[in-house]
């Protein structure tokens, strides 16, 4: 009898220890899960932020747009504000203010607007109403910020009232909230940008304050109930440890390049196209995306579903290859994915692809009769098994 007791301790004891080795090895890994599945490797973790209005007045839109990109190995921070008036093209939508995404089509259509927008692939989103982000501030005592000039702005109909004095003060949640809302008569919606992105700096060098990083675990269930998030709950050490590694002064905050323009009796922001290119490869994109862009690829549609070629090209752009061409194959019956590369020296990326995508690898030597003799580094035959809606 004692022995089959002692027995039983000691499968409860070793499922117990089985269990706590898995809950450890979960947990407390160092790298971040979005970065995990990535073949090229990533230096950079971009993380879209997004603050809405209140369902009042029909489905949110955006008032708060900013991407943050973290490096990594440098400890480097990089905000880009987007305002929420810049004119972009929304996936079925076309045209129009990149606010009114989250309201056509909630965060899934935001994400891949600026996706698209931007070619950058954006790893985590973090979305929060006016009331979460109120709660946010005053779970961490407040934001101390330096205003310079009294703010002050009623609007009875919306319920807006906004008071603040000038000089610097702790400001609570609703404070806070009043101080990243305000527009500005002559400045608008970009002096509100420049605005949000001082209490940022401000809210990350509180977070960064000594005595509340041992707060970060009660502070952080509450974040959970405040906000909206695909960030994985195996992601709350390496996020710990990566705030308490932060510098302040190597935080950049930039707004995206444009001007202000009307467009039939719209006013808009109409991003600059070569400068906000310029601006991400330097502030967003990270070393891999730049060597990717090294590489020719052509992209041929062998399932035969229409538009395949275009939208499989635009998944690949976003990882820094270059589209070279785009094409139909002779036929249509690809079940499986091909990917062919002309020299031996890009054998290495060809595998990165292949662990990407999936598919068959072949290599072939380049000739003039192949793509790899058109000045095209890799083909890319896209199959049944790689259909994108």
């Amino acid at each position: 009898m004692e022995k089959k007791v002692r027995n039983r301790f000691f499968i409860v004891g070793l499922i117990l220890l089985i269990f706590i080795s898995v809950l450890l090895l979960y947990f407390f890994k160092s790298d971040f899960w979005a970065l995990r599945n990535n073949p090229f490797g990533s230096s950079k973790l971009n993380i879209l932020v997004i603050g809405y209005d209140s369902l009042i007045n029909g489905p949110p839109r955006a008032d708060t747009i900013i991407l943050a990109s973290i490096d990594l190995e440098s400890k480097e921070i990089g905000l880009l504000s987007i305002p929420r008036d810049t004119r972009v093209n929304i996936p079925g939508h076309g045209m129009n203010r990149v606010n009114a995404s989250l309201a056509f089509g909630g965060i899934d259509l935001t994400l891949e607007t600026l996706e698209n927008f931007l070619a950058v692939p954006i790893d985590y989103y973090v979305q929060t109403d006016f009331q979460g982000f109120a709660r946010i501030i005053d779970a961490i005592g407040g934001v101390e910020v330096d205003i310079k000039s009294p703010l002050k702005y009623v609007d009875k109909a919306g319920g807006t009232f906004i008071d603040l004095p000038a000089g610097r003060r702790i400001l609570n949640g609703k404070e806070s909230l009043d101080y990243v809302r305000y527009r500005e008569p002559v400045m608008g919606d970009i002096g509100r940008v420049e605005r949000q992105q001082k209490f940022v700096k401000a809210m990350v060098k509180r977070v960064l304050n000594p005595d509340i990083i041992v707060k970060l675990p009660a502070i952080y269930n509450e974040f959970r109930q405040a906000v909206d998030t695909n960030i994985p709950v195996q992601d709350i050490t390496p996020f710990m440890r990566l705030v308490t590694e932060l510098d302040l002064n190597r935080m950049g905050t930039v707004t995206l390049p444009g001007e202000p323009k009307y467009i039939n009796g719209a006013s808009y922001w109409v991003p600059d196209n070569e400068e906000t290119k310029i601006l991400v490869n330097n502030l967003i994109r990270s070393k891999e995306y730049i060597k990717n862009g090294q590489y020719n690829l052509r992209i041929v549609n062998g399932n035969g579903v229409p538009g395949q070629a275009a939208k499989f090209a635009s998944k690949m752009e976003k990882y820094g290859f270059n589209i070279h061409s785009l094409a139909n194959a002779s036929r249509y019956d690809y079940l499986t994915t091909e990917i062919y590369y002309y020299d031996k020296a890009n054998e290495e990326i060809a595998m990165k692809i292949k662990e990407l995508i999936g598919g068959k690898l072949y290599f072939i030597e380049a000739t003039e009769d192949e793509p790899g003799g058109r000045g095209e580094d890799i083909q890319i035959i896209i199959g049944a098994d790689n259909i994108i809606e």
